[in-house]
């Protein structure tokens, strides 16, 4: 099946049956390979985990990117390279953005800095004397400990010029 619909072999059986060999456009092609990769990997899978020496299971992948792609690619007999990439969802760029990010936390921020990085919901000091605030909340918190009056629907922007300029 690709995207819902069933691909025939040449028997005209509904899927394409053991030592049957067919011609299909890059993107189907790569596809159903990559799934049936994954279907042998799965499959030869033990079904229950191996333990360790304590008795607890092992949990590891069944496969990475570098088994998967070389079963793949196995199974395609001419492989060459499409001028327009495979289209991805939305879920796979997002998720790829959130692998970058994971690498990017890690390359670039110690726990130290994580520490220190830390808000709390009191105002920070900006060089020049001013007092940057977290959020709104914070803001009339700080207008009703100066009794200044204040509109509460207002917005942050607003109702921090009603501080008094030092």
């Amino acid at each position: 099946m690709y995207d819902g619909r069933p691909i025939s072999g040449i028997s005209g059986a509904v899927g394409i049956q053991a030592g049957e060999t067919i011609t299909l456009p890059y993107h189907i092609a790569h596809r159903l390979a990559e799934n049936l990769a994954k279907y042998v990997l799965i499959s030869g899978s033990s079904k229950t985990p191996p333990k360790d020496a304590e008795g607890n299971p092992i949990v590891a992948a069944i496969w990475d990117d570098t088994r998967l792609g070389q079963i793949k690619n196995s199974y395609l007999k001419e492989l060459y390279v499409e001028e327009k990439p495979i289209a991805q969802t939305e879920t796979d760029r997002l998720m790829a953005k959130v692998e970058e990010l994971k690498k990017f936390v890690e390359n670039n921020i110690s726990p130290k800095d994580v520490d220190s990085s830390v808000q709390t919901s009191e105002a920070s000091e900006v060089s020049g004397g001013t007092k940057v605030y977290a959020d709104k909340a914070d803001v009339i918190a700080e207008l009703e400990r100066l009794n200044i009056t204040h509109d509460k629907r207002s917005s942050k922007a607003k109702l921090e010029a009603l501080f008094p300029v030092a």
